[in-house]
Parts: structure tokens; C-alpha cells; sequence
């Protein structure tokens, strides 16, 4: 589990850091770009917490139940529960990319020139 330390900033100080951190995300031009910062930035772990997170927004966004999700992602129906009560309080975000990435699957187009490690994706489902 990720840790803050225990060694506090101040709010001024964190706010700044936070601040920085959305124009450093705001500064990338391509999937390149945020695949490159998000290795350095995060560990294995935290990569594939925050894909499978995603992941669960996506198919409760397409119906599938919880035990659906629980058994394809091997989590928790209490975690399921948790990142449903935060996208149905906080969600704008994870709206914007559901639908930009739902455009992208209606029209492959808008994601020409996109690469994806789809040999990763197709490992990891099958």
C-alpha cells in the first residue's frame, strides 16, 4: 500500500506540488509521452491499481455486476464498491475518458497513430 510519509508539508507547499503534477500531466503531447512519465513516476504496482481501477468504471459503466468484475479482476467486491461510490461522487474525470476512449472504439481513427501493447492486453484477458 502506498504510503505518505509521516514528515508533513504544509497545504501551501502540497497544493503547489499538486499543482505541478496536472501541468506536468497537462504538458504531454502523446501516448508516448504519458507511458514514459507514468514508468518513472509510478511503481509496477501503482501502474496496474490504476488500470484495474479504470478497468472496474468501465464495466460497471457497461452493466456488468459486481461478482461479473470480481471474477475477471480478481478484486474484491469491497474495492468494486469503494471506486463506484468515488466515480458516483467525484467521476467527471473518469466521464471525460470513458467517452473519449468509447469514441476511439467506434472509430478507430481518432486513435490512428496510437500505439497500444495490444499482445499485453490480449495475454492479460485471455
Amino acid at each position: 500500500m502506498t504510503k505518505l510519509s509521516i514528515k508533513k508539508l504544509s497545504e501551501d507547499k502540497m497544493g503547489l506540488l499538486i499543482e505541478q503534477l496536472w501541468r506536468a500531466f497537462a504538458s504531454l503531447k502523446d501516448k508516448d509521452e504519458v507511458h514514459a512519465f507514468l514508468h518513472d513516476i509510478l511503481t509496477h504496482t501503482e501502474i496496474q491499481m490504476l488500470a484495474k481501477r479504470l478497468q472496474v468504471v468501465m464495466m460497471l459503466e457497461e452493466g456488468l455486476t459486481y461478482e461479473q468484475i470480481k471474477d475477471v479482476l480478481n478484486i474484491s467486491e469491497a474495492t468494486i464498491s469503494k471506486i463506484a461510490n468515488w466515480k458516483q461522487a467525484f467521476g467527471s474525470g473518469y466521464q471525460i475518458v470513458i467517452e473519449r476512449l468509447s469514441d476511439q472504439k467506434r472509430n478507430p481513427r481518432l486513435a490512428r497513430g496510437v500505439t497500444s501493447s495490444r499482445r499485453a492486453a490480449w495475454k492479460a484477458w485471455s
